[in-house]
């Protein structure tokens, strides 16, 4: 553990997930949650502790969690009787798997693996929208100057399949009528890691967000297009839970809920940009002019982050559809995102928070 957030790495293999056999994905479970039990024996917490300890997974630290970190910072989560210990499992699938295997109760990830997961059996629900607009840019090396020039070319990706991966494939067709096999992927990993790879060379372009998209245009690399230009409003980030877990711990899951809708309208109040700055540049440990950049673009001007923490339908519905696209409901009836939501819990944390 290091600053009190929780860090498991993958082994880059499992990035790609669809690959695996079930043989290696049912050791690998064991493993991971061995690995996880030993990291927290003896955080044993009795039956009337308060705050009530609750356990989070993401894939990486990102300005796309600043809610989070405001609410822990603030003592927001505090305030609602909250003990959050967030998690860092490198990999969207990896972080999909902690969930669905009960391991961690409650994670944020896009929607795309979330909904293939319940798809497949797994008893877990989407329970509220984090960003409801996407906050990519494609950033190319300095050499490729449009989109035409990623013909041939390698493009890196966090996984092979589903998610984002869909939304490029969406962004390149439309922008620039380049199809599947007029370019090659390369699963490197999360926005720093994919960041990591352009500065190396080993991708010749990719997608990110803040701040690694403001860093890469400093750094000389080109941006070609941001996603919201081509996708519109789309499910980027989602919470989801085990409904094993909220079936016996929903108060906690709903104070939870509360505390970001608290920390988001924290956050999207100006008179607060001071401190704002100061979480962003603790949580992240970046300089002030990062920190300004993000705050910027994400608080003053695209504001990915809803008010009041509910799933858009329109935002949803553009992700089953690119799901339909990619060929996953081929000869079936598309079902409705409804299907994969549980919005009771929000509606519930919604009313505490005073939203009518």
């Amino acid at each position: 553990m290091k600053n009190g957030v929780t860090e498991y790495w993958s082994d880059g293999v499992l990035e790609m997930g669809v690959s695996m056999s079930n043989s290696r994905i049912a050791g690998w479970s064991v493993l991971f949650t061995g690995l996880l039990v030993a990291a927290w024996s003896g955080a044993v917490f009795g039956a009337d502790a308060k705050p009530s300890k609750v356990r989070f997974v993401q894939s990486g630290h990102t300005a796309s969690s600043w809610p989070v970190y405001v609410a822990q910072q603030r003592k927001i989560l505090e305030k609602n009787s909250i003990d959050l210990e967030v998690i860092i499992i490198q990999g969207a699938t990896n972080t999909t798997r902690a969930v669905l295997s009960e391991t961690v109760p409650l994670g944020r990830i896009n929607p795309d693996y979330v909904i293939g997961g319940i798809e497949r059996g797994a008893n877990v629900r989407i329970v509220s929208g984090n960003m409801d607009k996407i906050p990519y840019d494609f950033v190319a090396r300095p050499e490729i100057k449009s989109g035409a020039d990623l013909k041939g070319k390698i493009i890196g990706v966090s996984t092979l399949t589903g998610g984002t991966t869909n939304m490029i494939e969406e962004v390149l067709l439309k922008a620039y009528q380049l199809k599947e096999g007029d370019y090659r992927y390369l699963v490197v990993g999360t926005s720093p890691e994919r960041y990591a790879a352009l500065k190396g060379g080993s991708v010749h372009a990719t997608f990110m967000g803040p701040p690694f998209n403001f860093r890469a245009l400093q750094d000389g690399f080109n941006k070609l297009i941001t996603f919201h230009e081509i996708l519109g409003p789309i499910q980027f980030t989602v919470d989801f839970a085990h409904m094993n877990y909220v079936k016996s711990h929903r108060s906690e899951v709903v104070r939870y809920l509360k505390s970001m809708i608290e920390a988001t309208q924290w956050l999207y109040d100006r008179k607060n940009k001071e401190e704002a700055l100061t979480i962003h540049m603790k949580a992240l440990k970046t300089k002030r002019d990062s920190a300004e950049q993000d705050y910027k673009y994400l608080v003053e001007e695209f504001q990915p982050f809803p008010r009041n923490g509910a799933v858009s339908k329109v935002a949803m519905e553009k992700t089953i559809d690119l799901r339909a696209k990619e060929g996953t409901y081929k000869g079936k009836k598309v079902p409705a995102y409804t299907e994969f939501v549980d919005s009771s819990l929000i509606e519930e944390a919604q009313k505490l928070a005073g939203f009518k």
